[in-house]
């Protein structure tokens, strides 16, 4: 994995070396000192510890929104390198969706010279990263002045180094307070330019060991000197052994790295008799704290091993959820979500065994890359699917348009409500077109149901009016059944059923008129006991009425279709019956069974004899002369 800023590990293992160094040495003296680490800004430094391949797996939303954070965050010299793999994550991606959304526009008839790019996401990049770099140029000529002024006066601290020895010695505390005063200020005079610092250092540790020449040269000077230099190194011992307790072994490594460069710089020399003795208990408490550092180790195996766990887990969840059926709009809508968190959960985890690393994000990296490539296949397809389906909502569209104003009410009642039925199979279409065909699809039918709605009303009190009209009839046909008189009550009786029959539907609830008369026919039929063959003749009559008495041709038809099924049915049945004729072979006659049986087939054969000359009459009627 690629490292972008340092890490913990790296902290301890930089803060390791640089006192592993001094402590190999096996000296006290200036030895490489221009080598030292003369600031110690960088340690104050806030960390960025975001992994490459976490940037490869962020759309462009978020790869701007984690620029600004890095922006915000952290100080502007410190994000060069991962600002740097941001934005060439984030202009190949722009690149790879620009040519995606450009396919997309032409397969959906598009012209691709009217193409327009989306640039909205790629401006908000480009001023951000604009605005980075003004604020990072600023920030280098700032720093170019403070280093300047920091290099001025490191100068001038070296000119008053070298006044110590070159000039009158006023007296003996005068001059150590002013060497004092020297020392403390070099170490706090800031950073200066690379290029400046190698000469410059030499220059002061040249002259700070001609001082210390001098002193030698004065057995006062250097007795003072080294009791003022053992108090140092006491005082630096004493906070090496503080850091020995100390909870964070990071802290306490960082700074022993410290206490070791005060060491050179203001604890040197002293006697003889201290010299190596000082040097060898700071040494050997220097190396206590330097073999903490493997109960950090252990603490960061340890977390580094949980946290694989934690992202093996992660992933087979992820594998889990991918393994589902995943070619349905509702898996997309509601796993989107979960697949975040997860994703999100893999990032923030912190990091696993090195050995582990690379396998791990292979294999994290491999599910998220399936991931998405379903994911772009479905919409891919769903995108087709749904054109499709406009095409077919298209065409119920027309349809309702072309049959809004039907004046066939039966057929268009089916038809609208067939159409209905279909739409609600096609599915879904694209959201920008959803909405108004569903709004001009609704509109057309409520249409038509409108004024279907106020034709019933119509109809409606025309079956009123028929009742009324039955009532009347029903009244004077009773009148007749009590009449005593049978002169020509066959013919009476016949022009009654017409009139009924002319009359037409009355309203469902109402529908039982229609026995009252046909009971009342009965009634008079059996009071005046008229023949049977004439009553069956003028029922034939009044049934071909029946089927007659319609406002079209097409209604006729399908009367005359339906009446030939029922002698069809009729057929079957005695068919039927006949076969099961078979079972009484052995039966006598008077068997009541067979009787039934026998009866039944007759029954049948007569109602077949009567609707065929029904059908017959029918067949030679035209219903337009009625």
């Amino acid at each position: 994995m690629k490292k972008i800023m340092g890490t913990e590990l790296d902290s301890l293992q930089n803060a390791e070396d640089n006192v592993s160094k001094d402590l190999n040495s096996n000296t006290s003296t200036n030895e490489n000192l221009d080598n030292l680490n003369y600031v110690r800004e960088s340690n104050n430094d806030k960390e960025c510890t975001i992994s490459e391949e976490e940037y490869e797996t962020f759309p462009l939303e978020k790869l701007i929104e984690k620029f600004q954070e890095l922006i915000n965050k952290f100080p502007i010299h410190k994000i060069g390198e991962p600002v740097n793999i941001i934005k060439e994550i984030f202009l190949k991606k722009y690149e790879e969706e620009e040519k995606d959304r450009k396919e997309k526009f032409i397969l959906a008839g598009g012209d691709e010279l009217n193409y327009q790019p989306n640039t909205i996401l790629k401006s908000r990049f480009n001023s951000i990263y604009n605005d980075y770099k003004t604020t990072l140029n600023s920030f280098y000529k700032d720093q170019e002045k403070i280093e300047q002024v920091n290099l001025d006066k490191r100068l001038e601290i070296i000119e008053n180094l070298k006044d110590l020895y070159t000039q009158p010695i006023e007296s003996i505390g005068t001059f150590f307070r002013k060497f004092k005063s020297i020392k403390e200020e070099w170490h706090n005079a800031g950073r200066i330019s690379k290029l400046k610092a190698g000469d410059t250092f030499k220059t002061y540790f040249h002259h700070l060991e001609n001082v210390h020449e001098f002193i030698r040269m004065n057995k006062e000077l250097e007795e003072l000197n080294y009791a003022h230099n053992l108090e140092q190194r006491n005082a630096i011992i004493n906070r090496a052994k503080e850091l020995v307790a100390e909870p964070s072994i990071q802290k306490a490594l960082n700074e022993l790295q410290y206490l070791h460069k005060l060491w050179k710089e203001q604890a040197e020399p002293v006697s003889e008799e201290f010299r190596e003795s000082t040097w060898i208990e700071f040494k050997e408490i220097t190396q206590i704290i330097h073999n903490r550092k493997s109960e950090l180790f252990e603490k960061i195996k340890l977390e580094q091993e949980s946290n694989l766990k934690v992202k093996l887990s992660i992933i087979k969840e992820l594998e889990t959820i991918i393994s589902t059926d995943s070619n349905s709009l509702t898996f997309w809508n509601n796993s989107a979500k979960k697949i975040e968190e997860l994703r999100e959960n893999f990032f923030s985890t912190g990091r696993v065994p090195k050995e582990n690393s690379t396998e791990i994000w292979q294999q994290f990296k491999k599910i998220i890359q399936e991931i998405n490539h379903k994911k772009n296949i479905f919409y891919r397809n769903l995108k087709k699917v749904q054109q499709e389906n406009l095409l077919k909502k298209n065409e119920l569209l027309e349809i309702a348009k072309a049959n809004k104003d039907i004046e066939d009410w039966e057929t268009g009642l089916n038809l609208f409500k067939k159409i209905q039925e279909d739409w609600k199979k096609i599915g879904h279409v694209p959201r920008k077109n959803s909405d108004q065909i569903w709004k001009d699809f609704r509109e057309n039918c409520n249409y038509f149901f409108e004024r279907y709605k106020q034709r019933n009303i119509k109809v409606n009190e025309e079956w009123i009016e028929n009742l009324e009209k039955k009532k009347l009839l029903l009244n004077e046909l009773n009148e007749l059944n009590h009449n005593s008189d049978s002169e020509n009550i066959l013919s009476k009786i016949n022009e009654f059923s017409i009139k009924w029959n002319s009359i037409g539907k009355v309203p469902r609830e109402n529908i039982n008129i229609n026995s009252e008369f046909n009971q009342t026919v009965k009634s008079i039929i059996k009071k005046f006991d008229i023949e049977k063959n004439k009553v069956d003749e003028m029922f034939l009559n009044i049934k071909i009425e029946e089927y007659k008495n319609t406002n079209n041709s097409k209604q006729f038809d399908e009367n005359l279709k339906s009446l030939k099924k029922e002698i069809q049915d009729l057929e079957q049945e005695v068919v039927q019956l006949e076969n099961n004729l078979s079972f009484f072979s052995n039966a006598k006659t008077d068997n009541p069974l067979l009787k039934n049986v026998l009866g039944n087939i007759n029954s049948k054969k007569d109602k077949i004899k009567e609707l065929r000359l029904v059908y017959t009459k029918l067949l030679h009627t035209n219903p337009e002369d009625n």
